[in-house]
């Protein structure tokens, strides 16, 4: 994305923050199969700490598909006239490959300031 407005329909951001609320509710999902293997794989009885996590990650889920559900809503509900200039939203962002999918179709690449390199344990 080049620096400067990138103006969308209101309705358009909002539908793909629920999507993206969407799938971090996925990954919540699975996040709690990982705590249960993690669980079982204990022996004997399973650490009730790892059970309140693992209800933890199941309220996770549960409450970023309702925020997902809300946001759909918002979008249909938004005025088809409506429109927002998302650009310092995105460049706000830390994960360069979330800010191309909230940024929406047909944006060139962005980069967010900081680079939006993903880091994962031992980098």
């Amino acid at each position: 994305m080049t620096a400067g407005p990138a103006i969308r329909p209101i309705a358009e951001p909002l539908r793909l923050a629920a999507m993206e609320v969407t799938d971090l509710a996925r990954l919540g999902d699975r996040l709690q199969s990982v705590i249960a293997s993690l669980s079982a794989n204990c022996g004997g009885r399973p650490d009730p700490g790892l059970v309140i996590e693992a209800q933890a990650a199941d309220l996770m889920s549960q409450r970023l598909m309702g925020l997902a559900a809300f946001l759909a809503a918002l979008a249909d509900a938004a005025p088809a006239d409506a429109s927002i200039d998302i650009y310092d939203a995105v460049m706000d962002l830390t994960l360069a490959e979330q800010a191309r999918r909230l940024g929406g179709p047909g944006c060139a690449p962005i980069a967010p300031a900081d680079g939006g390199d993903l880091v994962l344990f031992g980098d």
